[in-house]
């Protein structure tokens, strides 16, 4: 196990930028919000407060003129697909838990941070797969004029990021 002490100078350890950086991607880490048609709302404040898996896919979804045979398809793959991408949040809420702990000891522990970020790129692969599946299944589900409309929703949303991000750009310049 490899240990560096801190640099008792400025009060940083030498690798501090390290430090920063795996704790900014572990941090920062996403997670796949997906929920059948249906589901329940937030009901709380704060990260996780009713953390439904999917609900991003599941609203859009919900907008399309649906049958019913493709609310009962897209319900069950989401349901299908709901206890994986749940235990995969809590592993990353674990995971963060061990960050936090590991960027408080008074050394840096090279080797738990290294293995520490390896298990985030794991959970993180798997959450793109889980999520990538599970919307193309969905798509599938879909017709063209859906698929079309579902598409436009994505286009109108990111758009509104964007000037979300540019008026917080302009307001803090």
């Amino acid at each position: 196990m490899r240990t560096k002490p801190i640099d008792k100078s400025n009060g940083k350890p030498p690798s501090f930028g390290l430090r920063a950086v795996a704790a900014t991607l572990l941090l920062a880490g996403s997670t796949l919000t997906l929920a059948g048609p249906g589901h329940a709302d937030h009901g709380g404040k704060g990260p996780g407060a009713g953390f439904e898996p999917g609900r991003e896919l599941s609203h859009a979804v919900r907008r399309l003129d649906l049958t019913d045979a493709q609310e009962d398809a897209i319900r069950s793959l989401f349901e299908a697909n709901r206890e994986d991408l749940l235990a995969n949040r809590e592993a990353s809420r674990e995971l963060r838990e061990e960050l936090a702990a590991l960027m408080r000891e008074d050394t840096l522990d090279q080797d738990a941070l290294a293995e520490l970020a390896a298990r985030e790129g794991e959970l993180a692969e798997e959450r793109v797969l889980l999520g990538g599946t599970l919307a193309s299944e969905v798509l599938a589900e879909l017709d063209d004029a859906q698929r079309d409309e579902l598409a436009a929703m994505r286009a109108e949303r990111e758009e509104r990021r964007r000037a979300r991000f540019s008026a917080r750009q302009d307001r803090d310049n």
